[in-house]
């Protein structure tokens, strides 16, 4: 590295920026010269640029971190502003300060997160052919993708998997696996996560050969021409992968869904980020709570099944517990993993401002010091709006801005930029960064009050996503936590008022033939004078807290080429009219015969309503007892904050002011190992099976017309297919050697999925067999709590007990394999 710094003191010295940042392999070293050849630099952007790779160098220990600087390139008052101090008489600007561990930790990139790679699955492996992905990122990313890609096809599974961790390949690898011509609908919260997703996903789906060259997304400001040609893949079941907002799938999207699962062409149904279903739904975007119904009714109308997928890195106990209602009927249970980890990257900061003014420079010497590429996230488009312009006043021009309000087309551009480090900083509101896949960000700075301790975690956890340290800062005046406490606040109907917009809605039902009713979502309260979005939306949210409540199921319907009179919809005007009915209608079960009377709102209704708003107030409580107190560690607070389902997360700190308080350092332990799975179960045991779940097979290894795994593999590829194939088996346990042997095999690669088990990993909940070569010394220990297996090993192996006998004679069960193959 000091070769590259002084590579660089040279080309600053001699003014030659253009350069190809990819000659330095030090990110900090590169950006420099980005910088000072972008002509649209401002003189803040230079010097922020020349403190991170003076900062990275004195980090890393360099001898001499200094660069010569002209005033004509950066004003002194601009090097100040970014902690620098320029030598009048050489031109030498150097730090004002010398570095403190923290700051050396984020500008050395020192490595926070610690994952053990396992090897990938051979089946997955092969099916993702020459894509970045080659081993699991640790053991929770490798139980939760076999426990998706293991489950029954109609199942729904929830995942609980760190940012980082691997959710993404998850997706991928249910694409990839899935029925060639069924679809994977993936719901995303915002539309520059859907466009980057679709990218990732042209890039995978090109590497194992499905790529169809089209797009992969569907969203608002699409071209028409790129929908039509969406429509007939998804026609003709070439589409493999779509991602969407929750509003396209309720709505333009919603007649195409319902025509494909009736044709069965639909696999999996897809919620990233799905804690938002309870954070959003319920009052915010109250369409994230009828992807329930939507969900539901197209199972309800496909001829075969299709899976589930809710993925999280952050779920809250109250949060895992409203996904199991929604979208799990009573009579079933979910498949539910547990990977959690705190993120150990993050250096978490508070600034607590004296004043408005002090807040604001606090602000700006954040942004003037921080390391880049930096996040300034702001509570609505106005403040981002005013932090954009405040910042451009002070020299900074790498600056992008985007919020709700940013259009697509200019979203789409912006992340270019951010992933191209065109631009520094984002300055940004909630709308960015959700589930973004960004690695190198290395500062996120709050300007304002989070309205929940999980929504600050997810927007802090942007940072250092590539596994090393970057830093965290909260900088809030106790003004803003007053609109913190409104924007935390659950907007739940009364009472009072939910009952007066159930009885409007009732009016205008109309009974169907299988006691359902459906209702117009957008009726008309008697006391208002015309109907608004507004209306529709506390329509919305009335029924929601009724189906959350128990109260009602709601439901959709598949559009028809006929009107509800019998008209074929032959004319534009006369499919008009019947989609803006169709999109305005919700079909309602009734599942308590009470559901109009006053007592049951009161006894029923308003108490799941006080739950809501109490779960909804203890998230903004929790993040203000932290301020309050920042002596109390946060990873204290964000262990027990993310305890779900009785599951604790893997502990970790980066830092936080509690624990350097106390004098303890940051606790970055290899993580990713401990998980926990629940509600896979076996499928029938086969009659061959013996009740102790254990079978013991023998073979003949001189009946082996060959030797080694080959053979083997050669040898018993067509029975393995068979047990793979028929779900008997869901895992082969054998050496390396013979696993990517059998893998080889085109029969045993028709199967889509199966675990591929070496003899030390742990057992899963997969029935396996268990093959043991001539070239093995040992049997597997086998525990009596293990899954089914099938042990398969030869008749030569000595017993390890008694060295002087075979295993086998040991156990007088046990079957030779040719006993075993006239069985199954």
């Amino acid at each position: 590295m000091q070769s590259e710094f002084n590579a660089l003191k040279k080309l600053v010295r001699e003014r030659t920026f253009q350069i190809s940042e990819t000659r330095f392999r030090e990110p900090f070293f590169g950006r420099l010269l980005t910088v000072f050849a972008d002509p649209s630099a401002g003189p803040a952007d230079r010097a922020a640029a020349c403190r991170d790779a003076i900062g990275c160098a004195a980090a890393n220990r360099l001898s001499n971190p200094v660069l010569q600087i002209s005033r004509d390139l950066i004003p002194s008052k601009y090097l100040a502003a970014a902690g620098l101090q320029l030598e009048d008489l050489t031109g030498a600007v150097s730090l004002m300060q010398h570095l403190s561990e923290a700051e050396s930790a984020v500008y050395g990139r020192r490595r926070r997160r610690y994952l053990k790679p396992l090897s990938m699955d051979v089946a997955l492996k092969s099916a993702l052919g020459a894509t970045a992905f080659t081993a699991y990122n640790g053991a929770g990313q490798q139980a939760a993708i076999r426990a998706i890609l293991t489950s029954p096809m109609d199942s729904t599974v929830i995942v609980n998997l760190p940012t980082g961790s691997g959710k993404t390949l998850a997706i991928h690898a249910l694409s990839v696996c899935a029925t060639p011509q069924a679809l994977v609908l993936v719901i995303v919260p915002t539309i520059g996560l859907m466009l980057e997703q679709s990218k990732r996903a042209t890039s995978v789906l090109k590497g194992a050969g499905l790529d169809h060259g089209g797009s992969y997304a569907w969203f608002g400001e699409q071209a028409e021409s790129e929908r039509e040609e969406i429509r007939e893949r998804l026609a003709r079941g070439t589409q493999r992968i779509l991602f969407c907002a929750p509003e396209s799938a309720l709505g333009s999207l919603r007649p195409l869904l319902f025509r494909i699962c009736q044709q069965g062409l639909l696999g999996a149904l897809v919620v990233d980020e799905a804690h938002l279903i309870d954070q959003w739904g319920a009052a915010f975007r109250p369409e994230f709570q009828l992807l329930s119904p939507l969900f539901r009714s197209l199972k309800q109308h496909s001829p075969s099944a299709i899976r589930t997928l809710l993925m999280s890195a952050t779920l809250s106990n109250s949060t895992l517990e409203m996904l199991r209602d929604a979208f799990v009927s009573t009579d079933d249970e979910p498949i539910v993993v547990h990977a959690g980890f705190l993120r150990p990257e993050p250096d978490f900061n508070i600034y607590r401002a004296s004043s408005p003014e002090d807040h604001t420079r606090a602000v700006v010497k954040a942004v003037s010091t921080l390391p880049r590429p930096l996040i300034l996230y702001a509570t609505s488009p106005a403040d981002a709006e005013a932090w954009k312009k405040l910042l451009s006043k002070q020299g900074f021009e790498r600056v992008g801005i985007f919020h709700g309000e940013t259009s697509t087309s200019k979203r789409d551009g912006l992340l270019n930029q951010w992933e191209n480090n065109t631009l520094d900083v984002m300055v940004a509101t909630s709308a960015f960064g959700v589930g973004m896949d960004k690695a190198d960000v290395r500062s996120v700075v709050h300007a304002a009050v989070p309205e929940n301790l999980d929504r600050f975690y997810q927007e802090a956890g942007r940072g250092g996503r590539d596994g090393n340290a970057c830093w965290s800062w909260l900088i809030y005046s106790d003004a803003q936590l007053n609109v913190a406490r409104s924007l935390s606040a659950q907007k739940l109907v009364t009472v009072e008022l939910g009952l007066d917009r159930w009885t409007t809605l009732l009016r205008g039902k109309i009974d169907q033939e299988d006691g359902s009713f459906t209702i117009s979502k957008s009726a008309l309260r008697r006391s208002l004078p015309r109907n608004s979005e507004g209306n529709e939306q506390w329509n919305l949210r009335t029924l929601l807290l009724m189906q959350r409540a128990g109260l009602i199921n709601l439901g959709l319907s598949p559009a028809s080429a006929i009107d509800e009179q019998g008209v074929r919809l032959e004319t534009d005007s006369a499919r008009s009219q019947y989609f803006d009915r169709y999109f305005d209608e919700l079909v309602v079960q009734v599942r308590n015969d009470a559901h109009a009377a006053v007592e049951v709102w009161n006894n029923v209704v308003e108490p799941r309503r006080a739950l809501e708003k109490g779960y909804a107030a203890d998230g903004f409580k929790k993040l203000t007892e932290w301020l309050d107190d920042p002596n109390r560690p946060l990873c204290d607070l964000l262990e027990t904050f993310y305890r779900s389902g009785g599951i604790s997360p893997e502990r970790a700190c980066g830092g936080c002011p509690g624990c350097r308080a106390t004098k303890r350092e940051p606790f970055t332990p290899t993580l990713g190992m401990a998980f926990n799975v629940s509600g896979l179960h076996f499928p029938v045991r086969p009659e061959w099976m013996p009740p102790s779940m254990l079978l013991r097979i023998r073979y003949r290894s001189d009946h082996i017309r060959g030797t080694g795994e080959r053979a083997l593999a050669h040898e018993w590829r067509n029975w393995l297919h068979s047990l793979l194939a028929s779900g008997q088996v869901r895992a082969i346990r054998a050496n390396r050697r013979f696993l990517d042997e059998i893998s080889r095999d085109a029969s045993i690669q028709s199967v889509p999925f199966w675990c591929a088990l070496e003899p030390g990993d742990s057992p899963g909940e997969w029935p396996e067999v268990v093959i043991v070569s001539p070239a093995d010394e040992n049997l597997p220990v086998i525990g009596i709590d293990d899954p089914p297996r099938l042990l398969i090993a030869p008749d030569t192996l000595p017993d390890e007990r008694y060295p002087h006998r075979t295993w086998w004679e040991c156990y007088p069960e046990t079957k030779s394999l040719e006993e075993f193959l006239r069985g199954i």
